[in-house]
């Protein structure tokens, strides 16, 4: 081997060593009746740190009031899946960088784009141009949107454009995205594919996701926990990750396992699709932690619009008295009364008929959405399934926010 060639073989060797992994892990709700996005969360975290992610790599973002909540029996542990034993705790070394009011949209797209001024010196992404990157998301979502602790929301195009902006940043060199939320994968329709992204998500555009382990099957070591342990989406990945060499699984293979597995939505790909013969373990971890755990058939499934509704009903069937009863009384009221004001807003647009979009009008879902929470307050975790009726109202009115937002007015 010539000089030259020798100087080029360790310079390609020093390359590949300067570059690393990173990662960023949000759980977008809080809430005891919301266990689960947060069960998912921390044991994305486990497999990326005990596969290899530096620590100092790994953002995590979870609202953190699920370990120490008077309703967990099983205080300072979080759980992703039922165990006849001890189970796995997902929370021990679960670290969050974003706690409580720091997780939000502001700060997420902020630890994206490495802007540390916005998070105000808190942890951002400090990835460069030969660098992986991974980022997971699991809350509630609607069409356009996802959603935040108390009420907040991050509109498709933002999220799009910050993606973009990481890009023009050169700040990795492939990054992939999985999306665990309701209408997931309407906040990636017309997505670029030559930005080396690859993004998955639970759901379609016009479908729920759905929870798992949920009541009966949430029992650990002989206790219910009363809630779902886990998304069916995520706990099927990351099954996938725990028992799999992933240096060995292309995404393209995690995704078909996953897709099969995932049988209550239609999980989606996205961005550019030439990455899915990358091997998993590029931005993963190589899942090669020695501690292959057990593989729990998920059985008991709910909508995700309807946990809280499960929940409750579970809490009130099992002794749970007056104070249950009266609970699951007012979420029904509450589900009662978003169907029809959701319903009222429709008729004020568009009376009684159901006319049929010639085009959508992505450019009108933020500005509708802002308009009917700014009318009638935030979104619930169930009235986020009738961002589809304010979606369609974009889309039958050619875009006519405006009208909406009167009807919105009007309504509330």
């Amino acid at each position: 081997m010539s000089v030259l060639s020798k100087a080029l073989f360790l310079m390609g060797m020093t390359t590949a060593v300067m570059a690393d992994n990173y990662a960023v892990i949000v759980a977008g709700s809080n809430s005891y009746m919301n266990y689960r996005h947060q069960a998912d969360a921390c044991h994305a975290y486990q497999i990326l740190s005990k596969g290899g992610v530096p620590k100092e790599n790994i953002i995590l973002m979870m609202y953190d009031d699920i370990a120490e909540n008077s309703e967990n029996p099983f205080k300072g542990k979080i759980f992703n899946k039922p165990s006849t034993g001890p189970g796995v705790d997902v929370y021990a070394g679960c670290d969050a960088d974003y706690t409580k009011e720091e997780v939000t949209p502001d700060n997420f797209l902020a630890v994206l784009t490495g802007d540390s001024v916005k998070t105000k010196g808190k942890k951002v992404l400090k990835s460069k141009s030969g660098d992986n990157v991974f980022i997971n998301f699991a809350d509630h979502g609607g069409v356009g949107i996802i959603a935040f602790p108390n009420g907040q929301l991050l509109h498709a195009d933002d999220l799009q454009t910050t993606l973009k902006t990481m890009h023009s940043k050169n700040m990795y060199k492939e990054l992939v995205f999985y999306m665990e939320a309701c209408e997931s994968g309407s906040m990636f329709e017309n997505f670029p594919t030559d930005l080396n992204m690859y993004i998955t998500t639970a759901a379609n555009a016009q479908e729920s996701s759905w929870g798992t382990y949920c009541p009966p099957q949430d029992v650990v070591d002989g206790k219910s926990l009363n809630t779902c342990l886990g998304d069916l989406y995520s706990v099927n990945w990351m099954q996938n990750a725990d028992n799999t060499d992933l240096t060995k699984e292309s995404l393209q293979t995690q995704f078909e396992r996953v897709k099969a597995l995932t049988n209550k939505s239609h999980v989606q790909q996205f961005g550019t699709m030439s990455m899915t013969s990358d091997m998993t373990s590029n931005f993963e971890g190589t899942g090669k932690t020695g501690n292959k755990t057990e593989t729990v058939k998920p059985e008991s499934h709910v909508d995700s619009r309807d946990i809280s509704l499960v929940t409750l009903y579970n809490r009130y069937l099992n002794g749970g008295g007056s104070v249950a009863a009266a609970a699951l009384i007012e979420e029904i009221e509450q589900r009662e009364m978003a169907d029809k004001r959701f319903e009222s807003i429709q008729k004020e647009v568009i009376g009684n008929d159901r006319r049929e979009a010639a085009t959508t009008h992505r450019e009108c879902y933020k500005p509708a959405h802002q308009a009917v929470v700014a009318a009638c307050g935030p979104y619930t975790d169930y009235s986020l399934k009738h961002s589809k009726t304010i979606a369609y109202l974009c889309d039958v009115t050619g875009g006519d926010y405006a009208t909406i937002e009167l009807a919105a007015k009007k309504t509330c």
